[in-house]
């Protein structure tokens, strides 16, 4: 391997995609590591398990589905959903027309455990975001979910440009 002899030039350093991602990363940490503990020591649940409790609000899915929401593997949702099940938050029962699939079901305890968590996630995020308005806040929620949508439909293997 090979490094560069010359210093980064100030537009590469400044560069978008640099400052983009610098950016999520120091958002990501300033609210992940108190959100964690947070999360953990209140309400026994990891920011993972948090997310696919929001997504079993809406109805019982299946652990496939989690997954892909998620953008987590399968093996990774199956961790998820023992621990739920664990707590109580959670059933999964055998579903489909032959039996083999599995659906899993929010509890009565897992939506009160959600409900209460969202309030810890509430007083965490809320004041971050309280110096932008409204409008902000949606504009930045939307652009975020686009640049996602677009990372996810990326092939997989693609070539970094050669310098």
């Amino acid at each position: 391997m090979s490094f560069p002899s010359h210093p980064r030039t100030d537009a590469e350093l400044n560069s978008p995609e640099l400052r983009f991602l610098t950016a999520l990363w120091d958002t990501w940490q300033a609210l992940t590591t108190v959100g964690e503990a947070r999360l953990r020591t209140r309400h026994g649940l990891d920011l993972r398990s948090f997310i696919a409790l929001s997504y079993l609000q809406s109805g019982p899915q299946q652990p496939a589905d989690l997954a892909r929401e998620l953008g987590v593997p399968r093996y990774e949702i199956s961790r998820v959903l023992s621990a739920l099940d664990a707590l109580g938050a959670v059933t999964r029962e055998r579903g489909g027309t032959d039996g083999r699939g599995v659906i899993v079901h929010i509890t009565p305890a897992g939506r009160e455990r959600w409900a209460t968590a969202l309030q810890t996630v509430r007083a965490l995020t809320g004041p971050p975001l309280a110096h932008l308005g409204t409008r902000q806040q949606l504009t930045l929620i939307q652009t975020l979910q686009g640049v996602a949508h677009a990372a996810r439909q990326q092939p997989q293997h693609t070539q970094e440009p050669t310098p």
